[in-house]
């Protein structure tokens, strides 16, 4: 039981830490663009990711753990939720888009990954 725990902890901060470097780097190459690049990228990314541990992966349950918590630590479904709610108070159309494109295209890009 410990040693699943170490393994989802470890997974779960690799995943963030690879999120905050994925972000900091979108945020300075896209720094003037009000579309939310960043999670956008990471959600879309790891959707995609997560299909196809899910799908192509031997179901190992600490190899799905560990890729599942380093997914888990990589993707934000929060910070996409914020980031909707904040741009809907200036921008609408932009956050419906943005709400409506993430959803799609995630569903989209997991089924992708699974079936490969």
């Amino acid at each position: 039981m410990i040693e699943s725990v170490l393994i989802v902890g470890l997974g779960a901060a690799v995943g963030s830490l690879i999120r905050y470097g994925v972000t900091n780097g979108l945020k300075k190459m896209f720094s003037k663009n009000a579309f939310p690049v960043a999670t956008f990228f990471i959600n879309i990314t790891g959707s995609f990711l997560l299909g196809l541990v899910n799908g192509q992966l031997p179901k190992n349950t600490i190899i799905l753990a560990f890729s599942i918590a380093i997914l888990g630590g990589y993707t934000t479904f929060s910070t996409y939720m914020n980031e909707t709610v904040q741009l809907g108070t200036k921008k609408k159309m932009m956050a419906c888009s943005y709400y409506v494109l993430s959803a799609l295209i995630g569903i989209s890009m997991a089924f992708l990954g699974y079936v490969i």
